[in-house]
């Protein structure tokens, strides 16, 4: 809620249900905690798994209409909770919550005893070491109606690496504490909603909403890919993957730093997604499904006996879906690249390239042409099966590409400018990107979690 607070008083005040003012002084505080708290199914003594924290963090961010994607990782990424990444993100307009763990050594392992949760909002790296400043709200239980004051807290960070609940990482230690020890074990990052798009050669333009104005940021990135883009593929950890235009060449684009460098070469490769809590990217090469780790070092792949038009991935049910217009088939497979069944292709009006994706609410997959102005949806989901159907996209022209990205929403490249649609095929208005330049691919960035869905269930996992 600090966040939300901040989000609210710096230009967007639908952050929160109540008006925004002092968080420390109005009361209508209490109720908004209450509401967000609804959100996130925190409980009252244990408080908050990660794993409500971000789907309900997620949700309040699209009812409250805030552009933004919440980014939760935990100790099995741990790269991602290393001080110069967490630095990075925030210079790069991230805001961040940690979860401090407290752990307790038990024969060499370090196991969780509960944590707590902190705002960030200073890191700074010194010749006396790394120090991260948070904002803690006081242990003052004197009137449970009015919300703390702050205090802030500065803690020294040194890397420790070491078994945690059965996980080998290296994360950042807190203090020198032994009873217990603390560690940073997950990071929660409100990021701006971000589009990707390819609007000249071989370089990537990046649109950036703002959190608390109208303003949209657009930067481009040059990539070695002269020839020209082929797909590209988000990956949660704020990095793009782009093909090569004919070369088969994978590319990584780090999106804080502009860097790039490639992944792998793999011949006749023609589509990219990526998926699975391990962030796998997964490269359709014809009648082959190649996965590959961050390193771009191949870990699996799939013979399929036809091409492969189209893929996506559908994080809610963790499958790969692939898609093959001479079979008829979407092809479901898990995130090993094993073969869990099919369903039959609903027919997609037009003969341009097809696109795939899931929709992130429903499950929903959705298909559509390079030129045509229709979406072909088609409903798997086991507990809510629905026929297929095709849904017109009223934009008075054609579409070259669709992606959906929000729940329910199309995010459609038309005539070279981007337009937003229902899933009525009717025009959203308020978009952040609406009217913006386009080329022929265009990403949307996804809220994302790797966080291990039992693990976090366990009461040592939530955090106060």
């Amino acid at each position: 809620m600090n966040w939300m607070y901040y989000i609210a008083n710096h230009g967007r005040p639908s952050a929160v249900v109540f008006p925004p003012a002092d968080p420390f002084a109005s009361s209508s505080t209490a109720m908004n905690v209450l509401m967000l708290s609804l959100f996130m199914l925190t409980h009252p003594e244990r408080g908050t798994s990660g794993r409500a924290w971000h789907q309900g963090l997620d949700a309040w961010l699209k009812h409250r209409r805030v552009p933004a994607i919440a980014l939760l990782f935990t100790v099995e990424d741990d790269a991602w909770i290393l001080f110069d990444r967490l630095q990075q993100c925030a210079a790069a307009g991230g805001l961040l919550t940690i979860a401090r763990g407290r752990y307790y050594k038990i024969n060499g392992e370090y196991v969780r005893g509960g944590g707590h949760a902190l705002t960030v909002v200073g890191l700074s790296s010194t010749s006396a070491g790394k120090q991260i400043v948070v904002h803690d709200p006081a242990q003052d239980d004197r009137d449970p109606e009015t919300q703390s004051s702050p205090k802030k807290s500065t803690g020294n960070l040194t890397p420790t690496f070491g078994k945690f609940d059965g996980t080998l990482a290296t994360m950042l230690r807190w203090g020198s504490s032994e009873s217990p020890y603390e560690f940073i074990d997950h990071v929660m990052i409100i990021f701006p909603l971000f589009a990707v798009t390819n609007l000249s050669g071989g370089a990537l333009t990046v649109y950036s909403a703002s959190l608390t104005s109208d303003a949209v940021d657009a930067r481009a990135i040059p990539t070695p890919l002269s020839a020209g883009i082929a797909d590209l593929a988000i990956q949660p950890a704020m990095r793009v993957a782009a093909l090569g235009e004919g070369s088969g060449d994978v590319v990584a684009v780090d999106l804080i730093s502009g860097d790039s460098r490639r992944l792998a070469r793999l011949p006749g490769a023609r589509r990219l997604t990526y998926g699975g809590r391990s962030r796998r990217l997964f490269v359709a090469q014809d009648r082959h499904v190649v996965a590959l780790d961050d390193r771009g070092t191949e870990v699996s792949r799939a013979a399929l006996d036809r091409p492969i038009d189209a893929l996506a991935f559908d994080a809610a049910e963790n499958r790969l879906i692939v898609a093959s217009v001479s079979a008829g088939k979407l092809l479901r497979f898990s995130p090993e690249l094993r073969h869990h069944g099919s369903h039959e292709l609903p027919h997609v009006p037009g003969q341009g390239r097809l696109s795939l994706t899931v929709d992130e609410g429903d499950g929903a997959l959705r298909l559509t042409r390079a030129g045509s102005p229709h979406v072909a949806e088609l409903q798997v989901h086991p507990t809510d099966p629905g026929l297929p159907g095709v849904t017109p996209l009223r934009s008075g022209g054609v579409v070259p590409v669709e992606r959906v990205k929000e729940r329910g929403t199309l995010h459609v490249s038309a005539a070279g400018r981007i337009a937003t649609f229902d899933r009525d095929g009717e025009r959203v208005e308020g978009s952040p990107f609406n009217g913006l330049p386009a080329g022929p691919l265009l990403e949307v960035a996804r809220s994302y979690s790797n966080a291990d869905p039992e693990k976090m269930r366990r009461p040592e996992w939530h955090n106060r």
